[in-house]
């Protein structure tokens, strides 16, 4: 299965979101998974991989492959669908060929967004995006919101008002959504997975939150099929 994690808009999580759930799928040992890093700035396969390699961590739970170009994104996405039972796809910040290519590739489509105006559109984009790259290669295409970079303790009107336009709509969106902790964050400064981050109550809540979105998205998985 391919999942493409996608958005025109940048700094909504995307890296992240395709790292945590590589992370937490990759914990069933049954399960082989890959990344697939498409973003040219090569936020997982360099920098990520990078500082891994400057401490000892122990071995990746998870394959990363890099290609950043849309004359072979197809060819490495079909190789990768077949050696690896879940394949997670990070790609840029732009609407372009590769996340249409990648779109028109993959099992379903996570579309991370904060709640806000401006990614709400960016998200409206996305949707649209790969309702195309569906209907060109004549796959359904499964897509779903999920909110990103939000804060337990504060709900703001734009919150509110962002998750009652998406649910008027008929979108489809994960109920979890990946709260902005700072286990998060140190994980792509550290090169480290959450589970590598030494243990408190910040890191557990993270853990808790990534835990809890793969178990929905593979309660979704499993409905699908």
């Amino acid at each position: 299965m391919i999942v493409s994690v996608l958005s025109p808009k940048g700094g909504c999580g995307k890296s992240t979101t395709t790292l945590m759930l590589a992370t937490v799928f990759a914990e069933n040992k049954d399960l082989s998974i890959a990344i697939v890093d498409a973003d040219p700035r090569q936020s997982l396969a360099r920098v990520w991989q990078s500082k891994r390699s400057e401490d000892t961590h122990g071995p990746l739970p998870f394959t990363v492959i890099s290609d950043t170009s849309d004359s072979t994104i197809l060819d490495t996405l079909d190789d990768a669908g077949e050696r690896f039972d879940l394949v997670f796809v990070d790609l840029e910040g732009v609407a372009g060929l590769m996340a249409s290519y990648a779109a028109s590739s993959s099992d379903m489509c996570i579309i991370p967004m904060r709640p806000s105006a401006l990614d709400g559109d960016a998200a409206g984009s996305a949707l649209k995006m790969v309702r195309d790259a569906g209907r060109a290669a004549r796959r359904d295409v499964k897509s779903y919101i999920l909110i990103t970079q939000t804060d337990a303790a504060i709900v703001t009107t734009s919150y509110k008002e962002v998750l009652a336009e998406l649910d008027a709509s008929g979108v489809n969106r994960f109920k979890t959504e990946l709260m902005r902790r700072a286990p998060f964050e140190r994980v792509m400064a550290e090169g480290r997975t959450i589970f590598e981050l030494q243990k408190n109550v910040s890191v557990q809540r993270a853990i808790n939150n990534a835990v809890q979105l793969g178990i929905e998205m593979a309660d979704v998985m499993e409905a699908s099929e």
